[in-house]
Formats: structure tokens, C-alpha cells, sequence
């Protein structure tokens, strides 16, 4: 469920309220090049908001168990995990919300997706906080290089609920998500954080978003109040939903085009050089 785009008016960009909540993805946003560092710039802005009494969110599609490099940099706070289909506690080691696909919703959505082309492959990710919780086809060929997950056929796979359905095509990820979109839209969530053939499904009405804005109004914070920085289509729900934000210079054009402002690479510390107008 997307929400409702906010006014992008010139006082929108240049607002002076200090950001109440600041929430940023990681890979290709906050994250280097490689996906296993923070910045040092980077991190001391998060730290300067969280000093300040901002609350400071992750929001990414890893799951919980890559989460190693904010983890590994201190962050104690808040991780919308999984493109909102967990959210963790760091510093308690709890999940402390999830939205997960049934067995049968699952079943329903690759059956139909069948139906429209038989070249791709599947994974899932379970509900918990190790890699055991990975599970994919034995000709599943995961994009990231640190992916590892245990292998088993599609029917074990889609035999549980799970957190997330991974789906890798041939071609690329748009075309595989509007053929997916075409048979499920109204079942499940889909979208997708990289332009290798692969979508990530959830359930219907899981977002970035959805689950921000349930952790903003249970801490007492207005969306206008709210800073996110994001980078791909998994983000735009977010990206939408906050009152103020930032598109990465390496975004995706669909990113782009919606954010109040395109800042700078995000290997240039470009989530910092935004903060600093305020932390």
C-alpha cells in the first residue's frame, strides 16, 4: 500500500526543522560500495541525531542477519528489516513486528506467476534472526555474492510462512516485477532492490513505509518531521511517506523523480552531507 505522496514545494527543500526521526537504507544508500562498511562521516552524522534525540532508523530489504556492518559500527536502534516484513530491536535482539506470507498466499502468487513465464527460481526468508532462516532452489543463483542459503525444492520452500519470497529471473527486474504485478498485485507486495532479475515479494500492504509510519506513531512523530534517505524502488513507499527526502545520486529514476531533493553519490558520504544542515 503506498501512501500518500506530500506536497514537494520549495519550502519542503529547504525546511529548517531539525528532523524529528531520521531513517536511511543501506545498500546504495548509507553503506560503501562494497555493502560492508559504514563511513566514518556517515556514521558520526547518525550519531550526532541520535545524541540530539532524533530517532534513527534502519530500513532495508536485508534480512536480519545481514546486518553486520551497522551492527558492527554500534548502531543499537530500531531496523525495519526485510522491506518491512520484520522490525528489530538491535539492542534487545527481539523482533518486535512482522508481517509474514502465508503458505497458501505464496502457493497462489508462483502458481499464477507460472502461468506467465517458467524461467526463475526461488527463495525464501523465514521469520528469525540467523541464516538458517534461508532457504532457496537448488538452481536459485543469488545476486550478492555474500548470499549463502540452504537448498531444497519448491515445495519445501513455500511449504511455511516466510518473511520474504525471492523470485530470480533471466532478464531484468522491472520486466520480472510487472509480470508478477500482472497475477498478484492485490495478494502481495512487490518490488525490488536490484536491476538483476530479481523481485522480493511480502505480503499485501508490507512496505518500507507502512512499517515507518506505525514506529513514528508509536513514538509520537508527525511524517513532516521525518528525514529518509533512499535509493531504489524499495524504498519509494518510505520515501513518499516521509516529509522530507532524499534520493541518492546513483538512484533509480523512479526514485528521483518523487524525493524533495537528489543529493550526492552515496559512497561521497551522502547521507552526512545532508544531516550536517542540522546534526
Amino acid at each position: 500500500m503506498t501512501s500518500p505522496t506530500p506536497d514537494r514545494s520549495a519550502t519542503d527543500r529547504s525546511r529548517t526543522d531539525v528532523p524529528a526521526m531520521v531513517v536511511t537504507d543501506l545498500d546504495g544508500t548509507l553503506l560503501d560500495e562494497s555493502g560492508m562498511k559504514i563511513s566514518d562521516r556517515n556514521l558520526d552524522a547518525l550519531n550526532r541525531a541520535a545524541a540530539a534525540g532524533a530517532r534513527v532508523v534502519v530500513a532495508t530489504g536485508r534480512p536480519i542477519w545481514w546486518l553486520g556492518p551497522v551492527i558492527e559500527a554500534g548502531f543499537t536502534g530500531i531496523a525495519v528489516c526485510m522491506n518491512g516484513a520484520v522490525v528489530y530491536d538491535v539492542a534487545a535482539g527481539d523482533i518486535i513486528a512482522a508481517s509474514p506470507l502465508t503458505a497458501e498466499t505464496m502457493q497462489t502468487f508462483v502458481t499464477g506467476l507460472e502461468q506467465e513465464t517458467d524461467t526463475f527460481s526461488l527463495a525464501v526468508e523465514r521469520l528469525g534472526i540467523t541464516l538458517q532462516a534461508c532457504i532457496a532452489e537448488h538452481d536459485y543463483d543469488h545476486p550478492w555474492a555474500f548470499g549463502y542459503f540452504k537448498r531444497a525444492d519448491r515445495a519445501e520452500l513455500l511449504a511455511e510462512p516466510a518473511a520474504k519470497l525471492l523470485v530470480r529471473g533471466r532478464g531484468d527486474s522491472r520486466s520480472l516485477a510487472l509480470a508478477a504485478r500482472a497475477v498478484g498485485a492485490e495478494e502481495v507486495s512487490i518490488t525490488y532492490s536490484t536491476d538483476d532479475g530479481l523481485i522480493e515479494v511480502a505480503a499485501a500492504g508490507v512496505n518500507k513505509g507502512t512499517a515507518l509510519s506505525e514506529l513514528a506513531a508509536r513514538w509520537g512523530i508527525d511524517r513532516k518531521d521525518v528525514i529518509a534517505f533512499g535509493d531504489m524502488p524499495n524504498d519509494l513507499e518510505m520515501l513518499h511517506w516521509a516529509g522530507f527526502s532524499v534520493g541518492m545520486g546513483n538512484a533509480h529514476p523512479d526514485v528521483a523523480a518523487i524525493v524533495s531533493e537528489v543529493g550526492a553519490h552515496h559512497h561521497e558520504d551522502a547521507v552526512a552531507q545532508i544531516l550536517e544542515r542540522w546534526f
